[in-house]
């Protein structure tokens, strides 16, 4: 799905720098939804993560993806 490769590109690099315990680190390892990942992120108290997400997938709505 090319139209979310900015988005898979900004979860792979998140995943570089997570703990692996971590519920969002296990949550794109088990690559379960993307809004699963922003609510994982959130549990975690990795906000600023979530938000960029939800503004990715925000972009690619409004681009028509």
């Amino acid at each position: 799905m090319e139209q979310y490769s900015g988005l898979n590109e900004l979860i792979d690099e998140y995943r570089t720098v997570l703990p692996a315990e971590s519920r969002t680190a296990q949550a794109i390892d088990a690559h379960e939804p993307i809004e699963r990942i922003a609510l994982r992120a959130i549990e975690d108290g990795y906000t600023e993560f979530s938000q960029r997400v939800a503004q990715s997938m925000e972009s690619c709505l409004r681009s028509g993806m």
